[in-house]
């Protein structure tokens, strides 16, 4: 075999984009494939497409992966790969992780019937939905697993990996061994054999440990940040979508394609592994009122005042145009206006609230006259024995149609602005 990477997870991917059972995500601004359990068979290729000038697996090699694993189960075990004869249920070579460690399996055929041999590196924590390279490095009796070019963890056991392991009839599975149980359940982003080399030192000269690659498919590589104007994307992708809320986070490569969302001025920022762009933000506009409640009134409504009674409340008054019943007034309760008092008043076309010292009163505005034919306007005084406005003056005016109240000199008054007298218009 050619001393070069023979590219396990790209064989997988037809030219054409994922292949069923394959879907792409981006996490953490990293993409991999999530696998389906559905179809583990559909996963696998002939191990003959990349061995093609030899059917026998490497005596000496490194294989290179780069994962992200979900939590789950305390003793769920889950495959990243497998090699494996047709219609047999042994694993030639694997790759096989637990929570707190990661198994490495072998066939050997020296003897009658073969054996299964694993080879087991302790403390390993994969599962922290974190991205990870591991290197793992294949020397006769001597393995070495290298996470995210940390310490390489060295073991040695009894028997060695087989010198000539046939390949004949093979096929290379991935996150699974044909079985729905045991499918890795993360994100796969490569996934690399390199014959006769320990791969460490070409892995970690890079700058992130966790994402270092040898060989990436296709579909998986970096985009540029800011594609050409209408420019569709040649795969498409999925991401679980991280929104941070609060004051301006950092944004590096660690947080690329996370958003974050200023609530102080409404918007939206994406981290392209430098600098927050701006996705949606809120352009300053005019407050608008929005409706809040109907208020049923005895007629037409002519005018409204809205005033406040100490210690009493929020009250509301109507000048309505029909008499009876005349107009009303409303008290704020539990969140809304109510009816509180009908007033009776003869086409009232406003009122004013006023106080003067210590007393509290409103004045209508009627527009036509009473039963017997007076033009009368109305002052009413707040009474705090009833609590209830009362009629204090009536003053003649000619059709009403406002009242000002004001003060001059320490001394109250109050302008009436008349409409007509009689025919004539009067003010």
């Amino acid at each position: 075999t050619d001393l070069r990477p023979l590219d396990i997870l790209s064989e997988a991917v037809p030219a054409g984009g994922p292949a069923r059972g394959m879907r792409v995500f981006q996490v953490q601004g990293v993409r991999g494939f999530q696998l389906s359990a559905s179809r583990p068979r559909a996963l696998g290729f002939p191990a003959s497409r990349l061995f093609i000038h030899c059917d026998r697996f490497p005596e000496e090699f490194s294989i290179i992966v780069t994962l992200r694993a979900l939590r789950g189960p305390a003793k769920r075990n889950e495959y990243i790969f497998t090699l494996m004869v047709e219609e047999s249920p042994s694993v030639l070579v694997g790759l096989r992780y637990a929570p707190d460690k990661l198994h490495f399996l072998f066939w050997s055929q020296e003897r009658a019937g073969g054996w299964q041999t694993r080879v087991t590196f302790p403390n390993v924590s994969l599962s922290d939905n974190q991205w990870h390279t591991l290197v793992l490095a294949v020397s006769g009796q001597s393995f070495s697993l290298t996470v995210d070019c940390s310490i390489p963890k060295d073991v040695v056991v009894e028997t060695p990996f087989p010198a000539s392991l046939s390949v004949r009839r093979a096929s290379f599975y991935l996150g699974n061994r044909q079985r729905r149980k045991g499918v890795f359940t993360g994100l796969l982003r490569q996934l690399v054999l390199l014959p006769g080399a320990d791969a460490t030192p070409r892995i970690c000269h890079a700058v992130n440990f966790k994402v270092a690659t040898l060989s990436v498919p296709t579909v998986l590589q970096d985009v540029p940040a800011k594609p050409v104007s209408n420019e569709v994307l040649k795969y498409p992708y999925e991401t679980d979508m991280k929104v941070t809320l609060g004051a301006r986070p950092r944004c590096t490569k660690q947080e690329k394609a996370q958003f974050w969302f200023n609530a102080s001025r409404r918007g939206l920022y994406l981290c392209n592994g430098s600098t927050w762009l701006s996705m949606l933000e809120v352009q300053h506009r005019l407050d608008y009122v929005e409706e809040y409640q109907n208020l049923v009134t005895n007629s037409e409504t002519m005018g409204i005042e809205v005033f406040t009674i100490p210690k009493v409340g929020l009250f509301a008054a109507t000048a309505n145009r029909l008499t009876p019943p005349g107009s009303a007034i409303y008290r704020w309760t539990d969140g809304k206006f109510v009816h509180y008092q009908n007033i009776p008043t003869y086409q009232a076309q406003s009122w004013k609230y006023f106080t003067i010292g210590k007393k509290i009163s409103a004045a209508v505005a009627n527009f036509e006259q009473n039963e017997r034919g007076q033009e009368f306007s109305v002052i009413f005084k707040w009474s705090r024995r009833k609590a209830k406005f009362i009629t204090y003056q009536r003053i003649t005016t000619h059709s009403a149609r406002d009242w000002e109240a004001f003060v001059i000199e320490g001394e109250a008054f109050l302008a009436v602005v008349n409409h007509r007298e009689g025919t004539q218009p009067s003010v």
